[in-house]
């Protein structure tokens, strides 16, 4: 296969920052690492394939994401050898993920001209073993590619769903939780209705930067059973139990999974729509201190009740 080098990496002049990069480079070099393991069936060429061709040359967006989920050779190999038909199908499209021309420039100016402690970090797109579509750091928006493939969508509408990813995990960055909420203790002290405020703010803050989000399941779902959603939430949203609303995907059955995220979607449109200074209410909406458990108060004011 050509690859296409010139797209190594894509830079995108952020006004007010300089130059912001965006790199697919991982993408790349992890399809070249692909293709060499066909060489030899011995599984230690292949670890060594594996990490000679992709782990050594990562980025540093993808040396993060490989000290998140401490990955080495051996799980990228397990992950190859598992299911091979399922990183055949999503090839062409983590490329064409990759290589798109996002406008960058517009989104980040956008979120400043309204949030004046924006902080922009690097967007890396990168492949891991199928375990996050986007996560962040402080420094880094990381867009899991292998995993944004597993769609139906392509061209425009796969550009739009990119374009929405790297909006909702740009407020990530944003948040309280970065720095406040960010270890397994403070995790297990935040409640349902934080989760749900946390991710589904996400949401709407893209929605209004980017002037609409694509199809989502949980949005659409949501949309359609809001009332009953609610009422079943309410019971809920004072636990510290997620499962059943959040990174449910293996266990929603016929519902969509990650519903909370509607939930604190919906919240944060109450909020916005029953605040006079919009610029203001939006910025309240990203500054919710979770750790601090400002999300309570936010809810009261928020006028939310279905």
């Amino acid at each position: 296969m050509k690859y296409l080098i010139a797209f190594s990496f894509l830079l995108s002049s952020i006004s007010g920052y300089g130059q912001k990069l965006i790199s697919n480079k991982d993408v790349i070099n992890f399809w070249k690492a692909y293709d060499q393991l066909h060489t030899s069936k011995d599984s230690l060429k292949q670890i060594k394939i594996i990490n000679e061709n992709y782990l050594s040359k990562a980025s540093p967006g993808l040396k993060e994401l490989i000290k998140m989920d401490k990955m080495d050779a051996s799980d990228y190999l397990r992950s190859i050898r598992k299911k091979p038909e399922r990183w055949n199908k999503v090839r062409r499209l983590t490329l064409e993920i990759s290589q798109q021309d996002y406008n960058m420039e517009h989104l980040y100016q956008s979120f400043k001209d309204v949030y004046p402690d924006f902080h922009g970090p690097q967007i890396s797109f990168v492949i891991g073993t199928f375990n996050r579509g986007g996560t962040t750091t402080k420094k880094y928006i990381l867009i899991g590619t292998e995993v944004a493939a597993l769609t139906s969508l392509s061209g425009l509408e796969l550009k739009e769903s990119t374009e929405y990813n790297i909006a909702h995990e740009l407020v990530h960055v944003q948040q309280d939780y970065i720095n406040g909420v960010n270890n397994e203790e403070e995790y297990q002290n935040l409640d349902l209705l934080g989760w749900a405020l946390m991710e589904g703010s996400c949401d709407f803050v893209a929605e209004k930067f980017l002037g609409k989000l694509p199809s989502i399941a949980y949005i659409e779902y949501g949309r359609q059973h809001e009332k009953e959603l609610w009422n079943e939430f309410k019971k809920d949203m004072y636990l510290y139990n997620i499962e059943k609303w959040m990174y449910n995907g293996s266990t929603a059955g016929d519902k969509p999974a990650d519903l909370a995220y509607f939930i604190g979607y919906a919240v944060c449109k109450s909020y916005y729509e029953h605040a006079v200074d919009k610029n203001a209410a939006l910025r309240e909406i990203i500054n919710i201190k979770y750790s601090a458990n400002e999300h309570h108060a936010f809810f009261e004011k928020s006028g939310y009740i279905k």
